[in-house]
């Protein structure tokens, strides 16, 4: 469910406040003002004066009494709504007396009223913001840290309820936003390992130009250089590309097509091919079956791929120097999914890495992953693509052995 920023969180707050506060004045003042009508009624009828008199006077109080009724209908319906928006919310709503006494929660909130552990702290937090709006009769806004099984964080406003000069309580609004919090410690993260990654490369540039510039006249120098220019300019495209890629991953929408994965596949093996064999690796792929299509876009799905079968062509080696590695890319079909693996036969990954490698920027060898033009961004992207497509990633690897990479998607069902 889409969650609203903070300054329309209060601004929400303060008019659900006012449309129940003035609901209730209404309701009250209507009822007053029927009740003293109904006490005239009675005052007339018991006074002395012709039937016909007393006739018209009972009918006019059954009138007001029709009126009362219809009136406390309409509250009763009105409040029903109020409390039903309420329950509706997605964020947790605690309204006190002015003694600080609860007198209405919504589901979201009942789960830090008498809660034990992380949230009974959460609890006494909150209802310390609560006394603190009463009492200075201002807004309070506050994040709770809480440490449970699952770390969250609780964004809480607390709001006093005034009726001129007498106080009438207060309410508290609280807003889970661990997600939120994630996601911006990811940007950061993210934009902190991005201009690292891109001094790197920006920085090797700048002194092989200069040394270049310096040893113009010496042809062979000139030419070492040049290549060394052309290879961290490469890099740094990649990189780039890398990024480009990662985000519209992370962009991508529903609007999908239909998909062979079987053509796919066999494009990015193509590709790779000439990379494969400079590398000394035999690039094996299986017959695809019918069937293997997905709904997606082809252009993500191929860089999902290219990334599998790069990353395995860059992780494997010959440990005698005679047999070549393989890598095997296989497509197989089942009832509802498609499954892809790309197997390789390379150093494998200590199992103490499996969990992080398709986080940004990580790389379980930092040197043989700059040696080989890496950016670290490669598995980011496979994790992206394969779960905006409904799908999933999998590796299971042993040191010395290999690893095996597993793609699940949904199997294309036309309607």
């Amino acid at each position: 469910m889409p969650t609203l920023p903070d300054g329309m969180i209060t601004i929400v707050a303060v008019a659900v406040a006012a449309v129940a506060l003035v609901a209730l004045l209404v309701a009250v003042f209507r009822h007053r003002r029927l009740a003293a009508s109904v006490e005239l009624a009675l005052e007339r009828i018991g006074a002395p004066g012709r039937a016909g008199r007393r006739s018209r006077r009972e009918e006019r109080l059954d009138r007001v009494l029709g009126d009362l009724e219809r009136s406390l209908a309409g509250a009763q319906r009105e409040r029903a709504q109020l409390a039903g928006a309420l329950q509706a919310a997605d964020l947790g709503i605690l309204i006190t007396g002015d003694d600080g006494s609860v007198t209405f929660s919504n589901d979201a909130a009942e789960s830090f009223i008498g809660a034990k552990y992380g949230e009974a702290v959460a609890e006494v937090r909150i209802r310390e913001s609560i006394d603190e709006a009463i009492v200075a009769r201002t807004p309070v806004e506050r994040e709770l840290e809480l440490f449970t099984p699952r770390r969250r964080v609780l964004r809480l406003i607390a709001m006093p309820l005034d009726l001129g000069v007498e106080s009438l309580g207060a309410v508290a609004y609280i807003r889970d936003v661990t997600e939120e919090r994630r996601v911006e410690a990811m940007r950061r993260d993210f934009i902190a390992n991005v201009s690292h990654e891109l001094k790197t490369p920006l920085g090797a540039l700048a002194v092989l130009a200069e040394t270049l510039s310096n040893h113009i006249d010496d042809p062979a120098v000139a030419e070492r250089l040049a290549g060394r220019l052309s290879v961290e300019s490469e890099r740094l495209a990649k990189l780039l590309d890398d990024i480009l890629d990662l985000s519209q991953a992370e962009a991508l929408g529903s609007a999908f097509q239909p998909v062979d994965l079987g053509q796919v596949v066999g494009e990015v093996v193509n590709q790779m091919s000439d990379r494969a064999a400079d590398a000394g690796v035999d690039l094996v792929v299986e017959a695809v079956p019918p069937g293997a299509t997905v709904a997606g876009d082809q252009r993500q799905l191929r860089s999902l791929f290219a990334n599998l079968v790069d990353n395995a062509v860059q992780y494997s080696d010959s440990e005698d120097g005679t047999a070549a590695p393989k890598v095997t890319v296989a497509v197989s079909v089942a009832a509802d999914s498609v499954v892809v693996t790309v197997a390789d036969e390379g150093i494998g990954i200590p199992e103490a890495h499996l969990d992080r490698i398709f986080e940004r920027f990580y790389r379980v060898d930092r040197a043989r992953s700059r040696a080989t033009g890496g950016t670290g961004l490669g598995l980011s992207i496979v994790r992206h693509v394969a779960m905006n497509h409904g799908g999933a990633v999998d590796v299971a690897s042993r040191l010395g052995e290999g690893s095996v990479f597993t793609v699940r998607l949904p199997r294309w069902a036309p309607r």
